[in-house]
């Protein structure tokens, strides 16, 4: 294997922050060239002079390449293994999450700012729906549509910018401005997981007080999808710019097949330890402490038990990271396919139904609070009196079997924080055991 360099840039800095290399043994490095940055690209890769090595260059880099359609058509054309990270981020680490681009030695800066009124072609309503139609039979975009950024996940996606009129368009040909929005729609038959993420979203943002991504519902009948406002921009006038952002995975420095608690070991792990040693190098830590717990219980409660490390994520305004808005809230319970296993531990726990007052009380020490107090307890126990005062307006195709998740969570995770509430009979919810 021949060894290769490439460059990463931050937006709106005209000279690499660093190098990412390979060398001709397949082990892969990272090093700054400068220390004059506005911040660090990760927590897991502090400013310094020494280079990283394989495993944290690996784990944040690695965290930058999404397993869809586009890596596995780069792979095939090239012949790139899987876990040629470098080689598969020199084809396609122009557009890599955040404000980060990897580009071969001289090419310069991949991303820049985009103007909203000249830097994107308006798409009309029946261009949209043809998009939304193709990403629903088929979950890629038309042929003839130049897909302006590579996105993760099982739905079709596509990533859209709002215009100051307020259509959208897509970024003009040869210009990696940035989008504002994603546009998530599934499959013909599973139409009412549109509605269903809204409302857990519009949930969310209701019992809790930390900033939740804005959602909308857009189309009708067997043609709808989810619009997700993109927390990482800043659109001053007609000026968009991208925010850096990471996942916990790769402020942890761990690869993506370790986002779950019980696929990592020791201190490579996704765990209430690891989770506070984020939450402590954050700009506010306390507030993000408090903003972490609330959303897990939320988000178990909902039926989330998918709240895995690339699912929370870190923004930086500054030299010190904010934890992120909440996203990616769906209603794991209610699909009977998947293993209903906590993404991390609560405690000694590993199902929300194992979880104890115990529990709930060791998770919140281990994320850094000296102990669980009267007052906090209380602000769990509203969330949850909150959410299953909600139970009973849950019905009809949509939101039914989203009130049976609630209540099934309910009656395990409202004792946990000393409540004593009266739960509405709804149809059981099976648990689904590893």
């Amino acid at each position: 294997m021949a060894s290769l360099d490439l460059d990463v840039f931050l937006e709106g800095m005209t000279t690499p922050a660093g190098r990412l290399a390979r060398a001709e043994d397949g082990a892969i490095s990272f090093r700054y060239l400068t220390d004059g940055l506005p911040h660090p690209l990760s927590l897991s890769l502090p400013v310094r002079e020494e280079p990283y090595g394989d495993s944290l260059s690996r784990g944040f880099f690695s965290n930058l390449l999404f397993e869809n359609a586009q890596r596995e058509q780069v792979m095939q054309r090239h012949g790139i293994d899987f876990s040629d990270v470098v080689g598969l981020l020199a084809y396609l680490g122009a557009d890599c999450p955040g404000s980060i681009s990897c580009v071969p030695i001289g090419r310069g800066p991949a991303k820049v700012p985009g103007n909203l009124e000249a830097d994107y072609e308006p798409l009309s309503g029946d261009d949209l729906r043809r998009i939304m139609r193709s990403l629903r039979d088929f979950r890629r975009v038309p042929d003839d549509t130049g897909d302006p950024s590579p996105l993760a996940g099982v739905q079709g996606k596509i990533a859209l910018a709002q215009r100051p009129d307020g259509t959208f368009g897509l970024p003009k040909a040869g210009l990696n401005v940035p989008t504002t929005h994603i546009l998530k729609v599934p499959r013909a038959g599973e139409m009412t997981t549109v509605e269903q993420e809204h409302l857990l979203m519009g949930i969310m943002a209701k019992v809790q007080k930390h900033p939740v991504a804005a959602t909308a519902v857009i189309g009708e009948g067997d043609l709808r999808g989810l619009l997700v406002q993109r927390f990482d921009r800043v659109v001053n006038g007609a000026i968009v710019s991208r925010l850096h952002q990471e996942d916990f995975a790769q402020a942890l420095g761990l690869g993506p097949q370790l986002k779950y608690e019980r696929n990592g070991t020791g201190s490579r792990r996704f765990c209430a330890e690891t989770i506070r040693a984020v939450l402590d190098q954050t700009a506010a830590p306390g507030p993000a402490r408090q903003a972490f717990v609330e959303i897990t219980l939320a988000n178990l409660l909902l039926g989330n038990t998918d709240n895995h490390a690339k699912n929370h994520a870190l923004l930086y305004r500054g030299a010190r990271p904010d934890l992120a808005p909440v996203y990616d809230v769906a209603p794991v319970l209610i699909d009977d396919q998947v293993l209903h296993h906590l993404s991390f531990n609560i405690g000694a726990a590993a199902m929300t139904d194992d979880i104890t007052a115990d529990d709930m009380r060791t998770f919140i020490v281990a994320l850094g609070f000296p102990r669980a107090t009267g007052t906090l307890m209380q602000r769990l126990g509203n969330i949850s009196q909150a959410m299953v005062a909600m139970i009973p307006e849950m019905n009809g195709p949509t939101r039914k079997r989203i009130g049976d998740a609630i209540a099934e969570q309910a009656r395990w995770l409202a004792p946990t924080v000393g409540v004593d509430v009266k739960i509405p009979e709804r149809d059981l919810v099976v648990i689904n055991r590893p």
